[in-house]
């Protein structure tokens, strides 16, 4: 059985984050591939700006969780900026765990709500309806700029 623990990320951890981002968000269905230039800058302001926790297996990290409180109008609501993990430890029911982990700490935080933006490839998807959240109606739109 795999020890895990779910902690506050520290700043000696932003180099196996910016990785693990890097590599899994290089897959489908997101494909997206970042420059370590803004990848580093990315990871950076989040660890600023919002509250960024590793998952560790059996003491080396393999993913993280990325959360930002919101006002909103229900009052506080709680924002999943990312779970990430790594492909080697997906299915293995650390995503429920993570999911859970950020579930119990907004609602300390005070959060009416939770919000997050999900790719319905993903393979998490199913996760999070099973969890109870529902698509809003909303559609993520993008336009870019060159």
């Amino acid at each position: 059985m795999n020890k895990i623990k779910i902690r506050k990320a520290k700043k000696g951890d932003l180099k196996r984050i910016i990785k693990i981002f890097k590599t899994e968000y290089s897959k489908q269905p997101y494909d997206e591939h970042w420059s370590q230039k803004w990848a580093n800058q990315r990871v950076k302001k989040d660890f600023k700006n919002c509250d960024l926790f590793v998952l560790e297996v059996d003491e080396k990290v393999q993913g993280f969780l990325i959360l930002r409180m919101h006002t909103w109008d229900v009052g506080p609501r709680g924002f999943i900026e990312e779970i990430v993990i790594t492909a080697a430890n997906q299915g293995k029911g650390y995503g429920r765990e993570l999911l859970l982990f950020a579930e119990k700490w907004f609602k300390k935080k005070g959060a009416k709500a939770i919000a997050l933006i999900a790719s319905p490839q993903a393979k998490a998807f199913n996760i999070y309806q099973k969890f109870g959240y529902k698509e809003e109606g909303l559609v993520s739109m993008s336009k870019k700029l060159i």
